[in-house]
């Protein structure tokens, strides 16, 4: 198992790499024409949005977990 001390970056690095494949493979079947023609490229893309989301990742969910805890209120 993964020490607790790397929950954070275990986080960010499923989180990233779910969504990426998911919004990569949306764009990429909103964009190609045939289902075959998604499957080819799909890899690729999601290789290149992983590449991306997992670097912003690592900043944007620390400022998101801030304006969450000021918006939500606590007991």
């Amino acid at each position: 198992m993964i020490p607790n001390r790397f929950k954070f970056y275990v986080f960010t690095f499923v989180m990233s790499l779910l969504m990426s494949g998911v919004m990569s493979f949306a764009l990429l079947a909103l964009e190609s024409a045939t289902l075959s023609e998604v499957l080819v490229t799909w890899p690729n893309a999601w290789i290149v949005a992983m590449f991306v989301a997992f670097p912003v990742s690592l900043i944007v969910v620390p400022f998101t977990q801030r304006m969450v805890s000021k918006i939500v209120a606590t007991k």
